[in-house]
């Protein structure tokens, strides 16, 4: 089977119930009853919803109601045929729709990637905790061959519920190994993933996976693509919402502090819808080796998969704070998410009225160039001194012969100190600069009548300037929000 299909994430706290039974049985149970393609029940370690309130599993501060995220895959029409259902099972949460491409069986050697917003994809397979092959779990099986074949990365999701080909898995509290589902997300350029497609079958007897084309933002501290901006209202006046996801480690910190955690602290402190985080079970980022925990360490070496969805405008407001948290760690992608409905009591917010696809593919080059360009025109610079005018114009052409969207000018001055630089003038004289610096962080920026300024300049001779590099984009390990401000 090779179909268009909804994507189901629904996103609750283990608390919630309805009536005496709780809300995560009552829901695996209705999408068992619908006889779905796939689905999975996880247990989040972190996060927070409409309510604000962090919800998170570290000592000494256990929640006693961590998130839950249950997922689930089918054609359009039965997925939007469960959803009556699932309002009635969990009265408190959010549910969100996306849409994918849904192969199973031998199909799944013959799939192709659909066209997105991004130069990347998603591969996500559904498979049993029980399955085997080679003689080792088949899902490490499958996170090797992604590998081998080129994908950025992977992270293995372990389910304590769920569905395959319609049959319902649960977790036993004395059962080993209970044969519960496992989602296995993948994130690579499509034609590397499409590579390990026809090499499933050898894996798992019967494979279920979806496709999907996302942007994938960062990957380790590199910008790989422009940072996240969608138009609001949404594509073709539909309305959307916009997810960013984060894979990272549960070892990777920030400030003395797992990245995942501060990032999901962060998020709530400028007024975030939610965030949820997700421990997997095994992964990879790059060419290093699969890995999960190992007997003997200390620190937690296990993969994390962390989950933002807001309007765009507030994605686009916390999108410095996720750049500057991921500047070194972290797998970074984004797309969008046509259906979004949040309930809490009388509390609704957005829909799950979507179309049959969201008409939102990728920008032609010609498009993006163009767009990249205006700020930089040499219209632009021509009220400007001659000198600052020629360099202006050398920046401009340096960064359209090589691809890239906006300038990066590293300055550094005689007595060594070396910055960002975010804008200069010429003056005050004829002998004199002006020169912003880009802080060291973002939350310096200071906020001035057109929007976020640099908290100094430095106006400096003309002499003073040992050396200005040009580059096409931010170097590995360094936030993507250092670009040059074009001439005003």
């Amino acid at each position: 089977m090779i179909e268009d299909a909804l994507k189901l994430s629904v996103y609750f706290g283990e608390s919630v119930s309805v009536g005496p039974a709780q809300a995560s049985d009552a829901l695996m149970a209705c999408l068992a009853d619908h006889d779905l393609v796939a689905a999975a029940l996880l247990r989040g370690i972190e996060g927070f919803g409409v309510n604000r309130r962090i919800h998170a599993h570290r000592f000494p501060d256990v929640s006693t109601d961590l998130p839950l995220l249950a997922c689930a895959v089918d054609r359009h029409e039965r997925i939007l045929a469960v959803l009556d259902d699932v309002d009635r099972a969990v009265p408190r949460g959010l549910v969100t729709l996306e849409h994918a491409r849904l192969v199973t069986g031998q199909d799944v050697a013959d799939a192709e990637f659909p066209a997105g917003p991004g130069l990347a994809a998603t591969l996500t397979i559904y498979c049993s905790s029980a399955e085997r092959a080679g003689g080792r779990p088949a899902y490490r099986e499958a996170a090797a061959l992604l590998q081998q074949h080129g994908a950025t990365g992977a992270i293995v999701l372990p389910g304590v519920d769920g569905l395959m080909h319609g049959a319902r898995r649960r977790a036993r509290l004395f059962s080993a190994n209970s044969g519960t589902p496992m989602i296995i997300v993948s994130v690579g350029a499509p034609d590397l993933l499409r590579r390990s497609l026809p090499h499933l079958a050898e894996i798992l007897a019967d494979p279920v996976v979806t496709l999907e084309a996302i942007a994938q933002v960062k990957h380790d501290g590199e910008l790989l693509e422009p940072p996240p901006s969608v138009a609001e209202p949404g594509v073709h006046g539909q309305d959307v919402w916009q997810a960013i996801r984060v894979y990272t480690r549960r070892s990777a910190e920030v400030d003395g502090r797992a990245l995942y955690s501060e990032l999901t602290r962060r998020l709530r402190e400028i007024g975030a819808a939610g965030a949820t985080t997700i421990l997997g079970d095994w992964g990879f980022s790059s060419d290093e080796r699969p890995h999960g925990d190992k007997l003997g360490r200390v620190a937690s070496h296990r993969p994390t998969y962390t989950v933002y969805i807001d309007r765009p405008r507030k994605v686009a407001e916390a999108w410095p704070m996720i750049d500057e948290l991921t500047a070194e760690h972290g797998i970074v992608t984004s797309l969008l998410v046509p259906g979004y409905r949040e309930r809490a009591g009388d509390i609704v917010h957005g829909s799950l009225d979507v179309p049959e696809r969201l008409v939102n593919p990728r920008q032609p080059a010609g498009e993006r160039d163009a767009r990249a360009e205006s700020p930089w025109s040499a219209a632009s610079a021509a009220e400007q001194a001659p000198w600052l005018r020629a360099l202006l114009e050398r920046i401009h052409d340096f960064v359209s012969s090589r691809g890239g969207h906006e300038p990066v000018v590293r300055i550094t001055l005689a007595d060594g100190e070396r910055f960002f630089l975010y804008a200069l003038e010429a003056g005050p004289g004829d002998q004199f600069l002006t020169l912003y610096p880009h802080p060291e962080r973002y939350d310096e920026m200071l906020q001035g009548a057109g929007g976020r300024l640099p908290p100094r300049a430095l106006v400096v001779p003309h002499q003073s300037i040992a050396k200005i590099e040009l580059l096409a984009k931010p170097p590995r390990g360094t936030r993507s929000l250092v670009t040059l401000r074009p001439p005003r």
